[in-house]
């Protein structure tokens, strides 16, 4: 099932170009400017169904048997994978938060505060938190965290039940997952749709199990580069759709076109500049998506400050420089050499490069980096 390496980097630059969407849409909805990349919200489900595949892939022939990984050392590869830039975030969103309310004069608990820092840390919602800090987000010093909680919820429970028949058992996830998350709609993010979020983390995961077992006998005509091509234009489309589309195209995006998107775009051979360009989407993809929310609350609140106005053009091309400015530095910085530390540390098959992730809600060094150490 493994391929050459350059045939993953079209998957990295789907995910970096998913992340940047939904940062557009993000700022769009934070600054008052609607009708940018309204749909941006689905690519947190093609982000699951990376995951379930590209995590199929890297670890297919460690799920039993004498070299299989225990549950802990699973647990901590996704911990060293995920943490530091969590790390990073909850410290610049907590310290905003702090800085906001001594220059307002606002009287926020130091409990409260204490509480949302140690939770983020620990990866989990803080489903009763107050406005002031951030509520009703579930991660209220940075709200898409609530993506990454579902992504290593998803893949312990995938992990745990790594011995079970994984065609089977993807199967029965998407045959339960699937029409509760009709029902439920897309969430997860807030106390009042937090549960949905299960349904819709199980779907798209399984379905990214399922396609990575599929691929192999589907017809060769599904998975050739003009199916990636067209899915690609699809997605473009369906995510800078100005208005919301309904739930049954964003339930054909989740169960057909995302995954048809995914095995269609792991056989694809990308020129060695554009495979170059999406290899840098991949590892940027993770940081951007982790950190645009409390960088924009930073830039967003000294500029209001300084300026004493909104004004939604100059603001949204200047936070998108700082959060890719920061990304990177952070990527590069701390996140890489922090990542490889730990993985010499660990002394495993990925110790010789910090990139040894496979998946995404945002989390995922490049998918092709991450086949080759896993394997």
């Amino acid at each position: 099932m493994a391929g050459p390496r350059h045939h993953y980097a079209a998957l990295d630059g789907v995910r970096g170009f998913a992340a940047l969407s939904v940062m557009v849409y993000h700022l769009g909805h934070w600054l008052d400017v609607p009708g940018l990349a309204v749909n941006s919200g689905l690519a947190v489900d093609l982000f699951f169904c990376l995951s379930g595949y590209v995590l199929s892939l890297s670890y297919g022939g460690r799920m039993a048997g004498a070299g299989s990984l225990s549950m802990g050392q699973f647990f901590r590869r996704r911990l060293v994978r995920l943490m530091p830039v969590i790390i990073v975030a909850t410290l610049l969103g907590g310290a905003y938060v702090i800085s906001r309310g001594r220059m307002n004069g606002a009287d926020i608990s130091p409990m409260v505060i204490l509480t949302a820092v140690v939770l983020a840390l620990l990866n989990l919602p803080y489903p009763w938190a107050p406005h002031a800090i951030g509520g009703p987000q579930v991660f209220p010093l940075n709200g898409p965290q609530y993506s990454l909680f579902l992504e290593l919820f998803i893949n312990l429970f995938w992990w745990f039940l790594r011995r079970v028949d994984q065609r089977y058992l993807a199967a029965a996830m998407v045959v339960l997952c699937v029409p509760l998350l009709y029902f439920t709609g897309l969430g997860g993010d807030v106390p009042a749709t937090f549960w949905s979020g299960l349904p819709r983390v199980g779907a798209s995961f399984f379905l990214g199990v399922a396609s990575y077992r599929l691929a192999p006998v589907l017809p060769a005509f599904l998975l050739r580069p003009s199916v990636f091509a067209a899915c690609m234009c699809i997605m473009a489309v369906l995510f800078m759709w100005p208005v919301d589309v309904p739930r049954g195209v964003a339930m054909i995006w989740i169960t057909v076109l995302s995954p048809l998107l995914v095995m269609s775009g792991a056989r694809v051979r990308l020129s060695p500049v554009s495979a170059r360009i999406s290899l840098w989407g991949g590892e940027i993809s993770y940081p951007l998506y982790a950190l645009h929310y409390p960088v924009f609350c930073w830039v967003n609140g000294l500029f209001q400050a300084v300026t004493h106005q909104r004004i939604p053009m100059v603001e949204m091309p200047l936070v998108g420089m700082v959060v890719l400015v920061v990304s990177l530095a952070v990527l590069k910085g701390i996140d890489e050499p922090v990542r490889a530390r730990l993985s010499r540390r660990r002394g495993g098959a990925d110790a010789t490069t910090p990139t040894g992730r496979a998946s995404y809600p945002m989390a995922g060094a490049t998918v092709a980096a991450s086949a080759r150490n896993e394997r």
